[in-house]
This record gives structure tokens, C-alpha cells and sequence, in this order.
């Protein structure tokens, strides 16, 4: 197996020893789980945080530079470094979207129609 990885690339001497004891102990196919817990740990360690942004309607450079400027401004943010990932769906019909690990904030029109559809229909009872 050594020989194996090492046709690869170069590993780490440490990591050659960690496939080994995975391995020995039938869980190699755990590396795939092992490898994704272990990049979402580093992130948290390096403070880094990655972002989907959802919009209607495509944003320009202009747009997107204010959404991670507002992101940085919060103070929640000092320190951190994110990567955003923008992408589209109409039917929000306006607005943001934003989906992190952990949070989902719906700042999109579609949930402020919502919203009023729900106040009004309490009124009207």
C-alpha cells in the first residue's frame, strides 16, 4: 500500500502512517468522512467560512463586494475569512438568501409576501 500512495503523490510520512492504521483496522473506507470532518475543523481553526449566496437575479461585482463587505462589518465576523458562493433562483422573485454550516437567514421577497399573506390573514379572522 505504501508503495502504492507514494506513485500518488508525496505524502507526509505521518499520513502514509495514519492510511496504515486506518487500514489495520478495516476503515479505510472511512478516509472520504475522515478528510471532510477534518477540512471543516481546519476552516473553524483558520476561521474561515464558506457561504452560499442565493439572488433572483444575477449579482454584479459591484453587489457582490457590498454583501462581503456587510458580512466583514458584523462584529460576530472579526477574523474571519470567507468564501462565498453566489448562485441564482427566481423564485425568491428578489432579495437574499444566505446559507452557512450552522445558519440560514431568507431576506428574500418571496418570504416577505409570505410574511404579509400570514398578518393579513390573521386580521382577517
Amino acid at each position: 500500500m505504501n508503495e502504492a500512495l507514494k506513485e500518488l503523490a508525496d505524502f507526509n510520512p505521518l499520513t502514509i502512517k495514519f492510511m496504515e492504521i486506518l487500514a489495520a483496522n478495516k476503515r479505510l473506507s472511512m478516509i472520504n468522512d475522515v478528510a471532510t470532518r477534518y477540512a471543516k475543523l481546519y476552516k473553524t481553526l483558520n476561521k474561515e467560512e464558506k457561504i452560499t449566496i442565493i439572488s433572483a437575479e444575477e449579482l454584479s461585482s459591484d453587489e457582490k463586494s457590498e454583501v462581503l463587505a456587510a458580512l466583514q462589518a458584523n462584529p460576530d465576523n472579526s477574523g474571519k475569512e470567507f468564501t462565498l458562493d453566489f448562485t441564482l433562483d427566481a423564485t425568491i422573485k428578489g432579495g437574499l438568501q444566505m446559507y452557512t454550516e450552522t445558519e440560514f437567514m431568507d431576506m428574500s421577497l418571496s418570504s416577505r409576501i409570505e410574511k404579509l399573506k400570514s398578518e393579513i390573514s390573521k386580521l382577517s379572522e
